[in-house]
């Protein structure tokens, strides 16, 4: 830093922190300041950076002005929803044309009284004059005004100045540590479900409830003291999710089906209602179809083809008014490489391919009445493609196996299951069900009749949920089973010793950048310093968030 520079700084911040009260001037001088030093920094500034180039080279620099720039933009997001405040408590939009003149030259005396309009306002609302003086769609305002009713103050009809939505949140708002936006995004969310409330009726705090008679708003604030972001956002729209579920009037079963949408971009579209046991069902199928290391997740790789187009190519038969010209144009083109959604739709239409074949050579059997020999060769001929094999897999205490806990059990997939689909699910023999202890350690993996490295494999995805590092979201099909104590250092192919990471993370350990330990039979990773400085072991909760 540049000594005539450091010393005005300096001399800045000691006058803004011995200062007891700021006048307006100051204010805005100090805002005005903060944009020039910001275009000073960047190189498409008018008058170009004023930085060295060797430290605009340095990746050091480059993650220090990161990190000040992220909280330069949390504190203006900060002022921008106080400003909306300021400019809703002092009824702007009453101000006199010629006032509004002089505050847009700037040329505002502020020890004189404002002028106000004796007659009807130019604006209709401060809302309106927001807009239009900061050149931003009216929705945005709206928005910014909204957001200062959930953190700062609500206003009656007559204008009278009421406390804000959601105090609770208004805390959390103004933590300096927390970014604002996420708090504002949980206040809107939150908002969409209050009951509307009337032109003339008086302001109130949030009064909403959750499942256990708990303020939801409380429970979101709980939730938002959680420190990984993934982790916390899964646990927040968790909490919304079962808060809309309890809103809903409709029985769930009469809305779960398969809906076409329409045609879009040349596509027709679909969407899918289920209930959580066959969302269960259906992610195990999408999660198998995306796993490289099996043949289902191979043929979903390939371009799909039907039936018919496959015989095509195998006969190159086509009807007698096509030439062979036409017939040899008319091949596909080499496709691209297929997408995540496209090989999980590749996966569910083998399935339903299967499921036709099985289904014709039943009623062939029943028809013709074939025998086992004819049975083979039919099969011989016409092989099954390769498909997934759904499972489900059951994660409860051992209070809720023996009935003693009000809570419920939960999917492999993170669905949640009612007291009442917990039982019907347990009575079905071909699902596996995890009983864990307190520490969450394997007391029971039921009558699954599994080999053993799949036995294990399955304990070990049902502890951890997934890749074991913090905030890693990769689901455990595409995991892989780590030897806490490395094998060649002698150590055992046992659960207690064995712990989920994806592809990235299992690299981090054995480069020595991330630490795996055993903690009473529930692996731990202690993070790098850089990232934890306090290197205390944890676990990644983001596959257990709605289980909390």
């Amino acid at each position: 830093m540049s000594e005539s520079v450091g010393q005005a700084i300096a001399v800045l911040t000691l006058a803004i922190t011995e200062s007891s009260c700021l006048t307006a001037d100051d204010a805005l001088e100090i805002a005005t300041l903060i944009a020039t030093l910001q275009r000073s920094i960047t190189p498409d500034s008018v008058a170009g950076s004023a930085l060295s180039p060797e430290h605009t080279q340095d990746p050091r620099f480059a993650l220090a002005l990161a990190s000040s720039a992220e909280t330069i933009a949390q504190e203006s997001l900060r002022t921008q929803i106080y400003t909306a405040h300021l400019v809703e408590a002092t009824s702007a939009h009453t101000l006199t044309v010629e006032e509004l003149d002089a505050a847009r030259a700037g040329i505002v005396d502020f020890d004189t009284s404002a002028q106000r309009t004796g007659q009807r306002p130019s604006m209709p609302s401060a809302t309106a004059l927001s807009a239009t003086w900061l050149h931003i769609e009216y929705f945005e305002a709206t928005r910014r005004m909204d957001s200062a009713h959930h953190v700062y103050a609500q206003f009656d009809y007559q204008h009278q100045q009421y406390p804000p939505q959601f105090p609770l949140l208004t805390q959390r708002f103004r933590d300096h540590d927390r970014p604002p936006a996420e708090v504002l995004s949980v206040a809107r969310r939150l908002n969409s479900l209050e009951p509307k409330r009337d032109e003339f009726a008086l302001p109130t705090t949030s009064t909403l409830l959750n499942g256990d008679g708990q303020l939801l708003e409380s429970e979101l604030n709980e939730k938002m003291a959680e420190t990984d972001p993934k982790t916390r956002r899964k646990a927040i729209n968790e909490v919304m999710r079962a808060a809309r579920e309890r809103q809903s009037e409709d029985q769930p079963e009469a809305q779960e089906g398969i809906f076409r949408k329409g045609l879009h971009h040349g596509l027709v579209h679909y969407e899918v209602a289920l209930r959580p046991l066959r969302s269960e069902l259906f992610e195990s199928l999408l999660a198998q179809s995306d796993n490289p290391r099996s043949s289902a997740g191979q043929a979903a790789r390939e371009p799909y083809k039907d039936e018919s187009s496959k015989n095509h190519q195998a006969t190159d038969e086509h009807p007698d008014f096509v030439t062979d010209e036409e017939a040899a144009g008319a091949q596909e083109p080499d496709s691209a490489e297929v997408s995540v959604a496209g090989r999980h739709l590749n996966a569910l239409m083998l399935l339903l391919g299967l499921n036709s074949k099985r289904l014709k050579r039943l009623e062939e059997k029943m028809t013709h009445r074939t025998t086992p020999d004819d049975d083979s060769a039919t099969e011989a001929a016409d092989p099954d493609p390769p498909v997934v094999k759904p499972q489900v897999v059951v994660t409860l205490t051992l209070e809720e196996l023996e009935g003693r806990a009000k809570t419920h059990g939960i999917t492999a997939h993170g669905f949640k299951l009612s007291a009442t689909d917990l039982r019907q699910t347990l009575a079905e023999a071909k699902i596996i069900p995890m009983v864990l202890g307190g520490k969450g350690e394997i007391l029971d993996i039921g009558r699954s009749h599994r080999k053993h490295p799949r036995y294990m494999r399955l304990g070990v995805a049902v502890r951890d949920g997934g890749c074991l590092v913090p905030g890693c979201s990769m689901e455990p099909e595409r995991c892989n089973i780590h030897h806490i104590r490395f094998w060649s250092q002698g150590g055992v192919t046992a659960v207690y010793w064995s712990a989920m990471l994806c592809d990235t993370h299992h690299h981090d350990v054995h480069a020595g950048l991330i630490k795996v330990i055993p903690d009473d039979g529930v692996p731990k990773v202690i993070l790098p310093q850089f990232m934890d400085p306090t290197q205390t072991p944890v676990r990644n909760t983001y596959h257990r968030a709605d289980v909390a």
